[in-house]
């Protein structure tokens, strides 16, 4: 098949486009010709070397979609033909995290997604039904590749924080893929969203958005504007999507018993936390990875109903990989930017 494939980590333009065999789908999994494949800032990390599972030659890519075109003797629920999605992991099925629902966290089964087996860069990859959802046929293929990241994460990351209707959520990093979906579905879920952004022209994009208020802090620093617009409280809930360079602030930011909810951490590394902070005005700090299936199939049903509508920034030929990480380290693009194969499925503008 062909496939941009990372032959060594460093810059966009390491990505080196080639011919390389295709996997191989076991009894109990399928072969996905892929229509479109997401990129996020997991990928400009796992291209820079910092996932210590990726296996080079990597074919990176973990938001995908495409037809099914080939499926197992022990596939029932799926069949050649049909359009699906799949969240970022492939799940063993039967550990008990996959028993509890959480089989976003599965580490029993083949892995993730352009790090422990083969992405979405690549023309086909292996699904199982345990990480593959349907896609009606009113939800374009390029627009499902990227619901169980862009929308999922936020979705999933909204779940565990246990807001509820009226309550303040802060999200960092708010302009990004995942930020802005973010803010999509707190208005969705009756939550008063506080986005913060380093940009002051990204404002009225956060506030179409959803966002009620946006505070643009280059300084990553805004702890105090949030408690300003809260009457001095702090907010429930935080959404932490940039990691370190706005934790210190975030954590100021939340009142008395509120939340926060690690989702990503841009900057690789550890970061200060004086635990009389968390225990003396009793806040949680909670982590939250990927979808769930459960949570990709919940998603879906908001798009189809036409609920939520992901940003998509830019379409790029998977063969310009790079051109895309580089737009995306460049901070060009407010949405998802997609990597799209040949004669995919592509929504209209």
């Amino acid at each position: 098949m062909r496939a941009v494939t990372l032959p060594r980590f460093g810059g966009p333009e390491v990505f080196a486009c080639e011919d390389v065999a295709p996997p191989r789908p076991a009894a109990d999994q399928m072969l996905l010709h892929v229509a479109a494949c997401g990129v996020c800032g997991h990928d400009l990390l796992n291209r820079a070397g910092h996932f210590p599972h990726t296996r080079l030659p990597a074919v990176m890519g973990h938001e995908i979609a495409g037809t099914v075109v080939e499926a197992g003797p022990l596939v029932s629920r799926f069949k050649a033909g049909d359009r699906v999605a799949v969240i970022q992991r492939m799940p063993c099925g039967i550990c008990h995290l996959c028993r509890e629902g959480r089989e976003n966290v599965c580490v029993s089964g083949p892995g993730f997604y352009g790090e422990g087996i083969s992405g979405g860069y690549g023309e086909f990859v292996i699904a199982s039904e345990r990480n593959a959802v349907r896609v009606p046929d009113g939800v374009p293929l390029d627009i499902a590749a990227v619901l169980s990241c862009a929308i999922g994460t936020g979705y999933h990351a909204l779940r565990r924080a246990a807001l509820r209707a009226g309550d303040t959520v802060v999200v960092t990093a708010a302009s990004g893929g995942v930020g802005l979906h973010t803010l999509k579905l707190a208005r969705l879920m009756g939550l008063r969203a506080i986005a913060i952004s380093s940009s002051a022209g990204k404002g009225d994009r956060l506030r179409e958005a959803g966002a009620a208020e946006v505070v643009v802090a280059p300084d990553f620093s805004f702890h105090a504007q949030v408690r300003a617009l809260t009457d001095g409280l702090g907010a429930a809930g935080v959404i932490e999507i940039a990691g370190a360079p706005t934790f210190a602030s975030s954590i100021r930011a939340l009142r008395l018993g509120g939340r926060m909810v690690m989702v990503g951490n841009v900057a690789p590394g550890s970061v200060a936390l004086n635990p009389a902070i968390s225990i003396l005005r009793e806040i949680d700090i909670v982590g939250s990875g990927h979808a769930t299936v459960s949570d990709l199939e919940a998603v879906i049903a908001l798009v189809s109903r036409g609920e939520i509508m992901p940003e998509i920034a830019a379409r790029f030929p998977v063969e310009q990989a790079g051109d895309a990480h580089r737009l995306m380290e460049q901070r060009g693009a407010t949405g998802r930017v997609l990597l799209m194969h040949p004669e995919a499925e592509v929504a209209p503008c």
